[in-house]
């Protein structure tokens, strides 16, 4: 028999480094993206910038904050914060203003970027709050900071430069303003912040940095100087911007800036100048102006079809929901579609009888989005806070947000959300009940820019409901991008991997972002389909899908490519690029780059190698519920790697979790604990080849060949040897790996009659009528004839081995495991 050869993380997961496919030495003269982007000959221009007309939405992201954990507060930045916010509301922009944020809200806020905005989205950011340099790095500091180790900054401080990159994807334009730098409150410390292990002080002040395409940088002082955080009630950066901005906000923001440097060089004596970097290529101001002529048409979520309706029901006697701290009556409740439109038509105006002339005030809009009207222009008003006639109801749209909610965690599967009225003073409470398309309900992705939030790891989808569903979506709104995706979601958990391309091929021609991911790991997993795991190289046509993935900022996309440059790069310049996109996707809380970047630096052979920063993101993995993350940090338990103290309770409860979630490894792991007796209960070979066996059949060939070698020993129960030969047939039918190989030669070396029984106990798994005895005789050969005719499976091979892999083969084709959880 073949030596039995154990997975750990390294072996498994770290493949060696080679260099990038044809094309990749471009990459020495610019950036490996760029260059796959331009190269991409699918790839359709982004939407271009017209001078002309102004942007159709107005989105600001205000963040103040004062009470720091660790580090000293900051008395001014919850004003300054306030001020701005106010400032931004009374010019029309959606501002989502935070106070006192952590590092996890950060998170939360650049994840709402991905679903909020689009390419017909002017943003401005303001923050006001701690900030320091490391290198030539900049980062904003979270209220729950506290840098403890030199692995912590990616966990604790929110990169600029990631910011920036994250919003300038999804964004027309950006000003981002940082009325930071107000001193160094981690003076002294050092830090990795780079790829290597490079060690780097943090300072005093931003160092300069350029503003992507269309973006323009604002900081309260100049590079490596001290913000002064002023003696009133905000800082002079922030009275000054506030004053300026206000008294003209129609000027030119490069205008603007240029009044707000004067008045603080002034009021401080000269000892802080604002300095800011712009790439601005269109004019920009605060204010609306009068020179919105067109608005470009974009919708993000993939073309027309995104209207939905909101509808009058009568309430129950026991439903009572409400908005306000105190329970109170609900004046109606209000059923709507969950999509991005919804038109209020008569239904507000009919459950509260109102009149033309009655005054209506929103004082409190549905959390899971906004009421807005559009005005003759195309412009959307927000009309939080405002007061409107009752004859402007009926033109209001509830816009809905992408929500980010687990469909399982939705018991009936609907959204519950309200909204407080003030009607001529008086307030009425609505309720709503907001309903997911199916499509949507079954099918969401996480953190799909372009979809509505209710979503669904591969795991967890049900492939038939969700099928069903996004088939009567797609014919219903075939002009909707995120449908057509969603069905390739849904054909890909079916292992029907070409219909499920074509699905995504369409969402992409409907600019649905996340197909450019999908595209390219269905091209990836070819390979994987009925060849088990591969090394995972993407070709340069992968590489140039995963581009422009990022370019529409897709974290999915940033992680993709990220890890194609990390692994397989084959020079410093491609791994740093990767490790930057890894960063990226890390500060939207992507579990899945904290996991490649645990591999990265777990790897003894690879230059980089720091076990400690490995199990720093490992860790992070699985306290966020990544079933990944779980199965690596099993194995961190189980092996002891890293230096980490071996702890077999721990691996089992880490492994449990992650098979429960549909990890593929890690039935294999449990499998060598319960064959090795590392669990409480001792050695169980019975259990041990039940779990082996479950990761056969989810495609992993090692777990097939150490199953058929502990059968074949004849000494678990439950199983005989025809079994054996059965699990190293389906374990040699996954070719192009070497434990495939390894089942081939193992199964080769059994008894003719123990290959004929299993190749017998496969026609009868195939459908045929056949007795299992071990003798293949002239009525076995019939019986497989007739099953190879059925599946078009060509003519019976005679040699008894390759005959039992043969009708393996076949029946991976009709049940073949899933390769979108890999």
């Amino acid at each position: 028999m073949t030596t039995r050869r154990p997975k750990s993380l390294i072996a498994a997961l770290l493949l060696s480094a080679s260099t990038l496919t044809a094309g990749t030495a471009d990459a020495q003269n610019g950036p490996a993206l760029e260059r796959l982007i331009r190269g991409s000959s699918e790839a359709s221009p982004k939407l271009s910038v017209s001078a002309e007309t102004r942007a159709a939405n107005r989105y600001a992201i205000v963040i103040g904050n004062s009470d720091y954990s660790a580090i000293p507060d900051l008395p001014n930045a919850l004003s300054d914060a306030r001020i701005m916010a106010q400032f931004f509301e009374s010019q029309g922009y959606e501002v989502k203003h935070h106070e006192n944020i952590t590092k996890r809200g950060f998170e939360g806020v650049l994840r709402r970027v991905l679903f909020d905005v689009d390419g017909d989205t002017e943003v401005v950011v303001f923050f006001a709050g701690h900030g320091f340099q490391i290198g030539s790095e900049n980062y904003l500091v979270p209220v729950d900071a506290n840098f403890d180790s030199v692995y912590d900054v990616p966990f604790e401080a929110v990169s600029l430069g990631s910011l920036v990159g994250i919003i300038g994807a999804r964004a027309r334009l950006q000003i981002v303003i940082l009325d930071s730098c107000r001193d160094n409150p981690f003076a002294g410390q050092v830090a990795l912040t780079q790829i290597g292990n490079e060690l780097r002080e943090t300072r005093t002040g931003f160092s300069s940095q350029a503003a992507p395409l269309n973006s323009m940088l604002v900081y309260s002082t100049a590079p490596g100087s001290v913000a002064y955080d002023g003696e009133g009630a905000n800082s002079p950066f922030t009275g000054a911007l506030f004053q300026e901005a206000s008294s003209r906000p129609n000027d030119l923001v490069k205008d603007v800036f240029e009044g707000v440097r004067r008045r603080v060089y002034e009021e401080t004596n000269g000892l802080q100048v604002p300095w800011d970097s712009s790439t601005l290529i269109e004019p920009a101001s605060f204010g609306i102006g009068d020179s919105q002529l067109e608005n470009i048409v974009v919708d993000g979520r993939g073309g027309g079809g995104t209207r939905g309706l909101v509808r009058i029901v009568v309430p129950s006697q026991s439903e009572n929901v409400s908005t306000t701290e105190e329970p109170a009556a609900n004046s109606a409740i209000l059923d709507a579609d969950f999509v991005p439109e919804a038109e209020i038509r008569f239904s507000i105006r009919d459950a509260l009888d109102l009149s033309p002339v009655d005054q209506v005030t929103i004082t409190e809009g549905p959390k899971s989005g906004r009421l807005v009207l559009m005005d003759e222009s195309g412009f959307r008003r927000n009309v939080a806070g405002e007061s409107i006639p009752g004859a402007d109801v009926d033109k209001l749209l509830l816009i809905n947000d992408s929500v980010q909610v687990p469909a399982v965690s939705l018991v009936d599967g609907n959204i519950d959300d309200g909204l407080v009225l003030s009607v001529n003073g008086d307030q009425r409470n609505i309720a709503l009940h907001l309903t997911p398309d199916a499509c949507d309900f079954e099918a969401g992705d996480h953190l799909d820019p372009d979809g509505m939030g209710v979503t669904r790891y591969a795991n967890e989808i049900r492939p038939e409901f969700a099928l069903a569903a996004c088939e009567v979506a797609v014919l219903r709104d075939p002009a909707v991008g995120r449908f057509h995706y969603q069905l390739g979601r849904a054909l890909t958990a079916l292992r029907r991997y070409d219909e499920a391309a074509a699905a995504y091929e369409r969402a992409r021609d409907l600019n649905h972002a996340r197909a450019w991911v999908a595209l390219g790991n269905a091209e990836l997993n070819k390979a994987r389909i009925t060849g088990g795991l591969t090394s995972g190289q993407a070709s340069d046509e992968v590489l140039q899908l995963f581009a422009r993935g990022v370019a529409e900022g897709d974290p999915y996309a940033f992680y993709a490519l990220g890890r194609q440059f990390m692994r397989f790069g084959g020079n410093e310049e491609l791994e740093i690029e990767g490790y930057d996109l890894m960063m990226r996707a890390l500060e939207v809380g992507h579990t899945f780059a904290m996991n490649e970047l645990g591999y990265f630096y777990l790897n003894k052979d690879a230059e980089y190698y720091d076990p400690e920063r490995g199990l720093r993101y490992l860790r992070e993995s699985a306290l966020r519920g990544d079933i990944y993350g779980y199965n690596n940090m099993g194995l961190v338990y189980l092996r002891g790697l890293g230096g980490a103290k071996i702890n077999h309770p721990a691996a089992f409860e880490m492994f449990t979790k992650a098979a429960e979630g549909g990890q593929p490894d890690a039935p294999f792991n449990l499998g060598v604990m319960y064959r090795d007796g590392f669990v409480s209960s001792g050695k169980d070979l019975r259990k041990s080849v039940d779990w082996f066996t479950e990761g056969l059949n989810r495609g992993d060939a090692y777990a097939g060949e150490e199953a058929a070698y502990l059968v074949s020993s004849g000494n678990v129960p439950g199983y005989d040897l025809f079994d054996a030969a059965v699990i190293g047939a389906k374990a040699a039918a996954l070719r192009n790996h070497r434990a495939a190989n390894r089942s081939r030669e193992m199964i080769a070396r059994f008894p003719r009659k123990t290959l004929d029984g299993g190749a017998q106990k496969l026609i009868l798994e195939l459908g045929g009528d056949v007795s299992v005895d071990g003798a293949f005789g002239p009525s076995s050969q019939s019986a497989m004839d007739e099953v190879l005719l059925k599946y078009n499976a060509g003519s019976a091979a005679t040699d008894p081995v390759e005959r039992i892999i043969q009708l393996a083969a076949i029946s991976w084709k009709i049940s073949p495991f899933r390769v979108d959880l890999y």
